[in-house]
Formats: C-alpha cells, structure tokens, sequence
C-alpha cells in the first residue's frame, strides 16, 4: 500500500467529514444562501496570495523536471481560471441586494480566527518549511478535499440548472483535468516519500491539513 493510501486509511474518517460538509453539500444542491456563499469566498480569497507563494515554493523545491512543468502549469492555471470565478460571483453577489446585513461586505473584511490559523500553517509552508515532502503533501491535501467533495456530491446528485456561483466552483474541482492533477499530486507524495521520517512529515502535515479545512468550513457555514 502506497504511502497516500496508508494516511488515508488512517485519517478515513476526517477525510470523510472533509468532503461531506453542509456547506458544499448546499452548494452543490444550489440551496446555500448567498450570505454563506459570499462569506465562504470572500474568505477563502484570503488564501489566494499565500497559495501561489506556497505554489511556487513547491515548484522550487521539486527535484523531478517532468514534474516541475506540470506545477508551472497548474500555477498559471490557478491564477486566470479560479481568479475568474472570484471575481464574477462575488461581483454578482455583492449586486443581488442578498447581503445588506453582513460585514463581509467591507473593504477589508475580518479573517475569521478559523480562517487565519489555516494562513498561518500556509505561511509557515510558504516561507519557512524546507520539506518538498511537506509542501507537496499539503498541496494535494487542498486539492483532494476539494476533488472529494465534488465527486461526493456528483455522486448523490447535484441540481440541475445551477447558477454559475454554484456550478463553475463544481466544474472547477472536478472532471478529467482536475482528476488527473490530483492524481499528479498523489505521485508526487509516494514519489518524494522515501524514509520512515519523510513517512512522519507527511502523515502530521496531513491530517493537519483535513483539520484546517474542516474547520474552515464551519467558521464559514456558522457565521
């Protein structure tokens, strides 16, 4: 058994819990409020800057050259398509007469204490970890939950005739391209574990990680 699959057998649970929460599972049923949509994005934005700087972090510490130009890749990707879809929902949000009532609208809105704990474990990975092992794993972490959510709601049976706030972050975290990226990122993983130490660091940046967007998930949905 690979490493990948060992630490997700043994984070089963967690991961589960990850990809199942109500406030995806509203999201792609359309039912989740414009409030926790707006919240959601406007504070999963936060992480934009320090997520191309871990990004690119990842790429300079990578030693393999194939796998190097599939991360420069995704790097570009990232920064047009998923800036994109920030830009056009919460413009549309901002304008459906939805939000009179949350602070979210500020200039500079608040960072949820859930929220800035995760970008302080980014900026740790960003700026200060040394470990292609670390920052890989996390890298594909982000993306699996993100991936397992989608295919878990695909599965069940997302609406039909969802907006483009609901359906293109669905398109965006599934389907073939998306698939094979994480599957890249999950090579990667086995690939860069290679001693019982590298085998530490990845399961502790793991589950680490499911916790950080588990609890990122909630502050969102709760507030």
């Amino acid at each position: 058994m690979s490493a990948v699959d060992q630490i997700l057998q043994k984070y089963q649970a967690a991961y589960q819990k990850s990809v199942s929460h109500p406030l995806t599972n509203e999201l792609c049923a359309g039912t989740l409020s414009d409030r926790r949509l707006f919240t959601y994005l406007v504070q999963d934005l936060k992480f934009f800057q320090v997520g191309m700087n871990l990004f690119g972090k990842a790429l300079a510490y990578c030693d393999d050259a194939k796998s190097a130009i599939v991360l420069a890749k995704q790097i570009g990707f990232v920064a047009n398509d998923e800036n994109d879809y920030f830009t056009i929902s919460l413009k549309e949000l901002r304008e459906s007469g939805n939000l009179e009532d949350t602070d979210m609208l500020a200039d500079s809105p608040a960072t949820l204490p859930a929220v800035q704990k995760y970008i302080d474990l980014m900026k740790y990975l960003a700026f200060e970890s040394t470990s292609y092992v670390e920052l890989i794993t996390f890298v594909y972490v982000m993306e699996q939950v993100y991936l397992g959510w989608a295919e878990y709601n695909i599965e069940r049976g997302i609406a039909e005739n969802l907006t483009y706030k609901h359906q293109e972050w669905i398109n965006l975290h599934s389907g073939e391209a998306f698939e094979k990226w994480t599957q890249f990122l999950k090579d990667e993983v086995n690939r860069s574990v290679k001693t019982e130490e590298d085998l530490t660091l990845c399961d502790g940046i793991f589950i680490e990680a499911i916790e950080r967007e588990i609890e990122f998930f909630d502050a969102c949905y709760d507030y």
